[in-house]
């Protein structure tokens, strides 16, 4: 852990004894002055600079002891130390495994566009006020593109691992755009879907001989990638229907 900026060393009390497993305990040496050892100590803190200016930010008894200029300098590490935090972010993030939160959003479904509402910044900055929130056109951009690769990575090793075999499904539908799509879920022999792609077909002509040479297409380059398909399944529409 990093050493705390030297100007804190004025205004806390740092211990050797443990809060968890990775910080120590601090105390605010204001808090102890006004209101004595028993009382000010019963509030403690992690030896971490954010934690310890959160807690200056609402002491008043530090308040009413510094100037402003003196405060400024010290609210202020929280802005500095998040903003190395993040380029140091960005220069080790190779995978989705090092952006945690976009699991979250993957998993609930939300649009990325969510991010960018104030009222879901309102809501995070009160959770957390030091979370800074990516934007929608990260969030849309390199990261998606990590996520996606990575996803198709841990997918590609699950349907090799399946000794049984997969089962190929395909469904049709119109999206609000009118668009006509085709939507491809690949199933493992225990029942574990895996979403393989969705391609627009919209200026294709869609009879049983066009789905009969798509079905054979995938079912070949999953085999190359040494995925076994062991049957496909399809809806009921006509041209479906027909390549049975």
């Amino acid at each position: 852990m990093p050493p705390l900026p030297a100007i804190l060393n004025d205004y806390i009390i740092k211990t050797k004894e443990k809060l968890n497993q990775s910080n120590l305990k601090t105390y605010c040496r204001c808090c102890i002055e006004a209101l004595g050892e028993e009382v000010g100590r019963r509030n403690c803190f992690p030896n971490k600079t954010d934690r310890i200016v959160l807690h200056l930010k609402k002491c008043s008894y530090f308040s009413a002891k510094t100037t402003p200029e003196i405060q400024n300098e010290i609210f202020s590490l929280i802005t500095k130390n998040n903003d190395l935090e993040n380029l140091e972010l960005l220069g080790k993030r190779k995978s989705i495994q090092d952006v945690p939160s976009y699991q979250s959003y993957v998993a609930c479904g939300w649009a990325l566009q969510w991010v960018n509402k104030p009222e879901a910044r309102e809501l995070f900055e009160f959770l957390n006020p030091f979370l800074k929130l990516p934007d929608r056109r990260s969030l849309g951009g390199e990261i998606l593109k990590d996520a996606v690769a990575e996803g198709d990575k841990v997918m590609e090793i699950a349907l090799k691992e399946d000794q049984t075999g997969v089962t190929l499904t395909f469904d049709g539908w119109t999206n609000v755009r009118n668009e006509q799509l085709l939507g491809v879920v690949i199933m493992t022999s225990e029942g574990r879907p895996y979403v393989w792609k969705a391609v627009d077909i919209s200026l294709e002509r869609e009879t049983h001989v066009e789905v009969m040479e798509k079905t054979e297409a995938m079912i070949s380059d999953l085999k190359s990638k040494g995925v076994n398909v062991c049957a496909v399944v399809t809806d009921s529409a006509s041209a479906y229907a027909a390549a049975r």
